[in-house]
């Protein structure tokens, strides 16, 4: 592991960009800006989700490897069951009149992994981004 952070993100009120900002301090300029991108993708999306299905959002987990980063939200929320993504598949007449519910299906995408453990008082979604080609 390259550095390890956590990020408070209790009470904030733009707990995403805080999160955003956090990852691009953590990488400094170690990251190509396509990357970047997909990085603060994840971090807004995995932040929203806290928000919009558990009672609050307490902080981020940012570990940074050579190969990658694995950034955790941990909220406190009670439910470990696996992370519901919509499909790929669904509809996509009902996919474009559904006002929500890509997040985590856009995360997937991106992300080489994606899981959800209980931590004391809660939980973490864990997304893991391997570095892409000329990432640095």
């Amino acid at each position: 592991m390259v550095s390890h952070s956590n990020v408070e993100l209790a009470g904030l009120d733009a707990p995403q960009r805080v999160a955003r900002a956090a990852v691009h301090d953590a990488l400094d300029s170690d990251a190509n800006e396509a990357w970047m991108y997909d990085l603060d993708v994840v971090a807004s999306e995995v932040v929203t989700n806290a928000l919009k299905h558990t009672p609050g959002v307490v902080r981020m987990r940012l570990e940074i490897y050579e190969r990658g980063v694995a950034m955790g939200v941990i909220d406190r929320g009670a439910d470990f069951d696996p992370l519901t993504v919509v499909p790929a598949t669904a509809d996509p007449d009902e996919m474009i009149e559904a006002t929500g519910g890509r997040g985590l299906l856009i995360v997937s995408c991106l992300a080489r992994e994606l899981k959800v453990e209980p931590v004391a008082g809660g939980k973490i979604v864990t997304a893991v981004l391997e570095r892409t080609a000329g990432a640095r």
